[in-house]
Parts: C-alpha cells; structure tokens; sequence
C-alpha cells in the first residue's frame, strides 16, 4: 500500500475479499493473494471523535467495492457532515503516512433537508 493505492486480499478458494488478515474469515484457507483495490466504497457506518470542535475527525466503517470492509478518517468535510451511504475515494493528504489510509467525499454533502 502505497503512492495512493490500496490493496487488499482475496482467497484462492472461495474468493472472499479481506483486508489485512491471515486467515480466510469463510474457509479458513491461508491461500490470499493481493489484489489492487479501485479505492471507493460506501460508508457503512460514522462517528465524529475528538476532545475539542476544532481538533474532531470522522472515523468511518467503509464498505470496499470489491467486498471488503475497514476503518479509517473521511477528511476535507466538517466530521458532522459525513453520513451513512455516503460514497468515498481513498485519497493522499499531508495527514498520511505510511500506514494511514485516508478517505474524501467523492460527491459534496447534500444538506440535511434533501
């Protein structure tokens, strides 16, 4: 995982995507191979966290397009304006470094009254 890309795992049994495991979570087989993930997904689940309004951040469950799912930031909104089923792109910013993924908004927020 690197340069913006983002891999993930799929066994060679019964193709089950997964990301960062050892095991197949279906068929406990060892066989994985890595696999190059598009970087989009749909929000499954948010939670604004942080000790001060300023200093907030959106930690979200994302549901991958190829099948896997994991946590990780939603940057470039105001953490409150991230909704379930919202779709996200995985993004590079100054925040990450080299374990970090990071994720923006692929369409702006609609306000709450649509």
């Amino acid at each position: 995982m690197g340069g913006g890309e983002l891999y993930f795992q799929r066994c060679r049994w019964c193709r089950t995507a997964v990301f960062r495991r050892l095991l197949c979570p279906v068929c406990a087989s060892t066989d994985l191979a890595w696999e190059l993930s598009c970087g989009t997904g749909v929000i499954r689940h948010v939670l604004a966290m942080g000790r001060s309004p300023g200093r907030q951040c959106a930690l979200a469950t994302i549901n991958m397009n190829e099948g896997f799912w994991l946590c990780s930031r939603v940057i470039g909104v105001p953490p409150l304006t991230v909704r379930v089923g919202a779709t996200v792109c995985l993004t590079e910013g100054i925040e990450s470094g080299p374990q970090a993924l990071l994720f923006r908004l692929c369409e702006p927020p609609q306000p709450p009254w649509r």
